[in-house]
C-alpha cells in the first residue's frame, strides 16, 4: 500500500517545478530575469535565430526561463495544480512526454509565426507546455468518458476558456504558444491515452 502511494506521487511535476525554480534562482544571482537581453543570452526564444539560424535549442531552453518572479510563480502554481492531476492519470513518462513535446511544438509554432509576421519579441516561459497539459486533460477526458483528477469535461472547458482569455487580455502574453500548446496537448492526450487499472 505504501509502495503504491509512493509510486503515485507526481514526481515529474515536482521535478519540473523544481527545475524551473532552480534555474530562475541561478539566473537571478547571475543577472536579472526581467532583462530581455540577459534572458536572450541564456536561452530565451528569438524567432529569427530559430528560423534563419537554426537555433533549435531555444525551443527547449526557453521553456525553463521566466521574466520575473510573478511570471514564474503564476506558471508554477498552474503547472502543479493541473500537472499532478494529469500525471496521476497518465503516468510519469506519458506526462513528461506531453509536457515537453507540447512545449517544444508550441515554441516552434511561435518561432515560425513570429518570423512570418515580423514580431521581434523575445519569448520565454512554461505556459505553452502548461497549456499543453490542459489540452491533454481535455483529450484524456474525452477518451475516458469520465474525468481526470476530479476535473470533468465542463470543468476543463471552463479552465481552458479562462486560461486563454487571460492571455488574450494581456499585451505581454505569447498567445501563439498558448493556443498552439493547447491544441498540440489535446492531440497528444488523445494519442497517448491509456485506460487506468482499477486494481
Amino acid at each position: 500500500m505504501q509502495d503504491r502511494t509512493i509510486r503515485n506521487l507526481p514526481f515529474a511535476t515536482i521535478a519540473l517545478v523544481a527545475a524551473n525554480v532552480l534555474i530562475y534562482i541561478i539566473l537571478e544571482i547571475m543577472g536579472s530575469c526581467e532583462d530581455g537581453e540577459f534572458m536572450y543570452q541564456h536561452g530565451a526564444l528569438y524567432a529569427a535565430d530559430v528560423v534563419e539560424r537554426g537555433a533549435y535549442w531555444q525551443l527547449l531552453t526557453s521553456m525553463f526561463l521566466h521574466f520575473g518572479i510573478s511570471h514564474l510563480m503564476n506558471n508554477m502554481l498552474m503547472l502543479y495544480l493541473v500537472g499532478e492531476r494529469l500525471e496521476r492519470a497518465a503516468g510519469h513518462v506519458r506526462f513528461a512526454v506531453i509536457y515537453l513535446v507540447s512545449g517544444i511544438l508550441a515554441n516552434a509554432f511561435t518561432a515560425y509565426y513570429y518570423a512570418a509576421v515580423g514580431n521581434t519579441a523575445i519569448s520565454a516561459g512554461a505556459s505553452g507546455a502548461i497549456m499543453g497539459i490542459i489540452g491533454a486533460m481535455f483529450g484524456w477526458i474525452i477518451r475516458s468518458r469520465g474525468s481526470v483528477g476530479g476535473v470533468d469535461k465542463r470543468g476543463i472547458i471552463i479552465l481552458a476558456f479562462f486560461s486563454l482569455y487571460s492571455g488574450v487580455v494581456s499585451s505581454t502574453t505569447n498567445n501563439a504558444a498558448h493556443i498552439s500548446g493547447m491544441l498540440f496537448g489535446f492531440l497528444l492526450g488523445l494519442i497517448l491515452y491509456r485506460k487506468q487499472s482499477r486494481a
